[in-house]
């Protein structure tokens, strides 16, 4: 008997039996639904992941200051996930970053301070005291304003002469000029917030507001919400607790001009090289710290390889029940053996060998597997496209997902189906046609 002959007979049994079928399919439809469909959402976090960093500078640097590794532990790569460093000891000092500037010269575009998150405060303004928003103070430098592409719709940014002149004066966010000044954001400008925190409180002459950002949704994104004020970092020391160092900053590289793709990246490796020689020069007698330069390409290594993780242990937790329902086709699969005894005593009376009960037998239990999955990729592929686009990012499930889905059903229906096939084909053909 061909194979053809053996997937009518399967569907024709199929057919027949069509609660029973869509019952043993269910199990099937909802272990592989629930596989492509964390499959697609990581999909899309891995997109958003890869987007957000792009948006904020995909070659930039981050150096970090973090505590040295012990002997004979494996260094650790990537992101720093750690809390921000303290010590004045071990910070990164404005003289280290002009010192940069002098070395690396023309292979720097922008050298960010203020990347950390900001401090907790309360803002009010000369017009109301009594009304009161809550928000963070961060000091920053003008680099800041290009890496993090801080857009002004009103009034000015901060210089490098607010910064070297320790002038007391604020970026504020539209949110909160509106809030303040009735929804006119230019009449914030020239005028007082007052910054209170648990370190202190200062009055900054606002300059300038940031316009409200687009909307956006998901792992790597920022909105107004926040409502940061944004003063020179020397005039952060007024309300926070800092030294005028930094625990980690950014570097922005000059863009090469010229040369292959290849070659600007060696070009990239070799600043990056320059960079952590730097700083290991620089900390080299810090028993307890040290600077470490990641890129963000490294970042979104180690980000994705976590999503990536959590993705698939939450897979393997829906793989379970793929299990449970492949358990439920071997279950229905013993029970229409039973059911047609004579159907397979009449059919070995008639020459079928035990080779063609089996593959009948093992192909509706593959047929039954199969059209589960390819429900459970349809269901499961619309419901991960649904949730992406809820976290604002349109996906399509991984084709990869999808591939190894089908070929898992199918081996679902293969493992499953053989017990009951094997059992069919080993009836004697006598005891068989006398079932009853």
């Amino acid at each position: 008997m061909s194979i053809f002959e053996s997937i009518s007979l399967a569907l024709g049994s199929l057919r027949t039996n069509k609660m029973r079928s869509a019952l043993t399919l269910l199990g099937v439809i909802i272990g592989i639904a629930s596989v492509i469909s964390i499959l697609t959402l990581g999909h899309a976090l891995k997109t958003q992941t890869t987007s957000g960093l792009e948006g904020i500078g995909i070659n930039d640097y981050n150096v970090d200051v973090r505590e040295r590794t012990p002997e004979g532990e494996p260094e650790p790569e990537g992101f720093y996930f750690g809390p921000p460093v303290t010590e004045p000891d071990a910070l990164i000092t404005p003289e280290m970053i002009e010192d940069l500037r002098s070395q690396f010269g023309p292979d720097i575009s922008e050298i960010q301070v203020g990347g950390y998150d900001g401090t907790p405060a309360t803002t009010t303004t000369d017009l109301d005291a009594s009304k009161e928003l809550k928000g963070l103070v961060r000091g920053i430098n003008v680099d800041f304003q290009r890496i993090k592409d801080v857009k002004i719709g009103w009034g000015r940014e901060i210089t490098d002469e607010d910064i070297d002149g320790d002038r007391p004066v604020a970026v504020v966010p539209e949110k909160l000029a509106s809030s303040f000044y009735g929804g006119d954001p230019a009449a914030a400008l020239g005028n007082s917030v007052t910054v209170e925190t648990d370190f202190g409180t200062a009055d900054f002459q606002i300059v300038g507001v940031t316009k409200k950002p687009e909307e956006k949704k998901g792992l790597l994104s920022l909105t107004d919400d926040q409502l940061e004020v944004l003063v020179p970092y020397p005039s952060e020391e007024k309300v926070a607790e800092i030294s005028g160092a930094f625990p980690g900053i950014s570097i922005r590289l000059a863009t090469p001009t010229g040369g292959s793709q290849s070659e600007r990246d060696e070009h990239d490796a070799q600043v990056k090289k320059r960079l952590q020689e730097f700083f290991d020069e620089r900390y080299q007698e810090n028993t307890d710290y040290k600077a470490k330069v990641t890129d963000q390409k490294q970042d979104l290594a180690s980000v994705n390889k976590i999503l990536t993780s959590i993705s698939a242990a939450i897979a393997a937790i829906g793989g379970i029940s793929l299990l449970v329902g492949g358990i439920g086709v071997m279950n229905i699969m013993l029970i229409t053996v039973t059911e047609r005894t004579r159907e397979i005593g009449v059919r070995k009376a008639l020459g079928a060998t035990r080779r063609d009960i089996r593959v009948q037998f093992v192909v509706e239990a593959m047929i039954v597997c199969l059209m589960g999955g390819l429900l459970g990729v349809i269901f499961g592929g619309a419901l991960g496209m649904l949730g992406a686009k809820l976290m604002g990012e349109f996906v399509f499930p991984p084709i990869s997902g999808i591939v190894i889905s089908l070929v898992f059903s199918l081996a679902i229906g293969l493992f499953f189906g053989s017990y009951p096939a094997g059992k069919a084909a080993k009836l004697n053909p006598i005891e068989a046609l006398r079932y009853e």
